[in-house]
């Protein structure tokens, strides 16, 4: 399955600013209304991606292990004894 580029520059922005302020030793950051609408679809985003490559990564190993699965039959054969 191919996954089309997440938008991370909104997380990326806000990563850069917390290490600004605690650089400057200040307590509390503001974000505009439209930052934080940013941030919320690009976390949306990561969220949706990581939920679904996890359930990709779930299917493969049910999938390999399937394939690791040998199964024998046997139908009881005869035993000859020889005397």
């Amino acid at each position: 399955m191919k996954h089309l580029k997440i938008q991370t520059r909104p997380i990326e922005n806000l990563l850069g600013r917390i290490r600004t302020l605690r650089q400057k030793g200040t307590n509390d950051i503001r974000i505009t209304a439209r930052e934080a609408d940013q941030l919320a679809d690009s976390l949306t985003q990561v969220m949706t991606r990581l939920v679904t490559i996890q359930e990709e990564i779930i299917e493969a190993l049910k999938t390999a292990r399937e394939a690791q699965t040998i199964n024998v039959e046997m139908d009881g054969g005869t035993f000859d004894s020889k005397k």
